[in-house]
């Protein structure tokens, strides 16, 4: 199965071979026969919208696509766009089959596999859209010819691997430039930049890939933002500023295409998106994000107070995020997330005071609790407050039969019970699931029960990262749409 083969990869973004890819690519390209006009989309911001807008346009004037983007918010498959949607788990797999033919594609990393599906499933296509990873010179996407190349809004996001300046970060991205090129608003180190395109390069050995030279330079323009289908587009779907500047880049492109402008609406989840009216969510995750995220949520929210529900990696410049934030969060609420990624929620807490916050916790109580619990427990109280000491765990609401309170409880870290030390049964009090690894020294003070999360009276922004708005989104569609 295709999900176990992806499980057993390193992670997505690990350390790699910058030459692999293209060895793999040389060994696999002649029984791909892809016969496809190529757009590659590379940036820090908007790369997912860009596309999006692309692909449904193309769709919309009758030629078939292959949408290719990154990463999924829940399945997968959402990676791989078609005429049809998100591709079927049948195609998906048939596509998979293929490729396990040959034996040297087990080297591929994983996103380095994705892409080679991406190729499999657009091997009939009339375009492919293909979004880099992270960079762009060295992204396993920049292995195939491209007629376009499409920046999107570049600024500071993995510095860890692209390099600590706006420039650096900028000059990896550029590097991966073939044919036409189409370029959002930028900064000036990156407009200076792209002054000389043409004279950048990639920065790769030959091992046998001739890419197409760097033709002209396209700029978005304020005024492209404002014409006639922009703004007819703008009105009827009420998208948020930062979405109609991702359309303007996308509309210069189907310009080019001689295809018309998508009527229907953007068919991609979590880009501010309005799932009640009270409640946005955004998979942003960077300042550059949170900028424009504030921008639409002062304007959505009539610029009044609106809590925050957040939680981040470890690497992302949270002082900065929630700084931008600041004047227009009446509270933040954690959503607690399972992810090795995520930031520790006291380092999280500390973060936070420093800002004048005192953040509560929250969790979806009825997946995280063990299940295998005495059905006459039962949380009584809705604020669930934890003893700080990592050996000991005080659940002072948390009662048998009503009166008797179950208390001195032993602590665990992993997926196992919080068992009553008197306890010797099966059958165990509630247990919290700690979603982080071993040597946390502090449980958040403040828990909130599912069902006390979100209020009618009150205004949301889900904002911090992918796996964020995939779990809560889950944790919405099964407590508040079923009702």
């Amino acid at each position: 199965m295709i999900y176990q083969y992806m499980d057993s990869k390193a992670q997505e973004y690990a350390v790699f071979d910058p030459t692999r890819v293209r060895r793999l690519f040389l060994l696999l390209q002649p029984y791909l026969s892809l016969n496809s006009r190529n757009m590659h989309i590379i940036g820090t911001n908007g790369k997912g919208s860009t596309g999006r807008f692309i692909a449904q346009s193309i769709i919309e004037s009758g030629h078939k696509v292959l949408h290719f983007t990154s990463p999924h918010v829940f399945d997968f498959r959402e990676r791989f766009y078609t005429n049809r949607g998100v591709v079927e788990l049948k195609t998906l797999l048939e596509a998979h089959d293929f490729l396990q033919q040959f034996s040297f594609i087990h080297e591929a990393s994983y996103f380095e596999y994705a892409t080679f599906l991406a190729l499999v499933l657009g091997r009939d296509c009339d375009y492919l859209v293909m979004e880099a990873g992270i960079g762009g010179e060295f992204d396993s996407t920049s292995i195939l010819h491209y007629d376009i190349t499409i920046f999107t809004r570049i600024g500071l996001d993995h510095k860890e691997m692209l390099g600590s300046t706006l420039e650096s970060i900028a000059l990896t991205k550029l590097r991966a430039a073939q044919g036409d090129i189409f370029t959002h608003f930028q900064e000036k180190e990156v407009l200076k930049l792209l002054e000389n395109i043409k004279d950048i390069g990639m920065h790769t050995q030959d091992l046998g890939l001739q890419h197409i030279p760097v033709q002209k330079v396209t700029y978005l323009c304020e005024n492209d933002l404002y014409t006639e289908e922009i703004r007819a587009y703008s009105n009827t779907h009420q998208i948020p500023h930062f979405l109609v500047e991702n359309l303007g880049l996308a509309s210069l492109v189907l310009k080019k295409l001689d295809i018309p402008l998508l009527k229907g609406r953007l068919d991609l989840a979590g880009r501010f998106q309005t799932i009640s009216p009270n409640i946005v969510v955004d998979v942003g995750h960077n300042i550059m994000a949170a900028q424009a995220a504030i921008s639409a949520a002062k304007l959505y929210f009539n610029n009044e107070p609106f809590v925050l529900i957040y939680n981040s990696y470890k690497d992302k410049e949270i002082i900065d995020i929630i700084s931008i934030f600041r004047d227009c969060i009446s509270e933040i609420i954690i959503f607690m997330l399972e992810n090795p990624r995520i930031i520790n929620p006291n380092e999280m807490e500390n973060i936070l005071d420093t800002l004048g916050f005192t953040p509560k916790y929250a969790c979806d109580l009825k997946s995280q609790l063990n299940t295998n619990v005495q059905s006459d427990y039962k949380l009584e109280n809705k604020i669930v407050d934890l003893n700080s000491n990592a050996d000991q765990a005080l659940i002072s609401s948390v009662s048998k039969g009503g009166n008797e309170n179950l208390v001195d409880c032993e602590y665990s870290n992993t997926s196992q019970p919080i068992r009553h030390k008197n306890d010797t049964s099966t059958q165990i009090c509630y247990s919290f699931f700690c979603p982080y690894a071993a040597g946390l020294d502090l449980l958040p003070k403040k828990l909130i029960e599912s069902g006390e999360i979100l209020q009618q009276d009150k205004k949301y922004l889900v904002f911090g990262s992918f796996s964020l708005v995939e779990q809560f989104l889950l944790w919405f569609d099964k407590n508040c749409n079923a009702q």
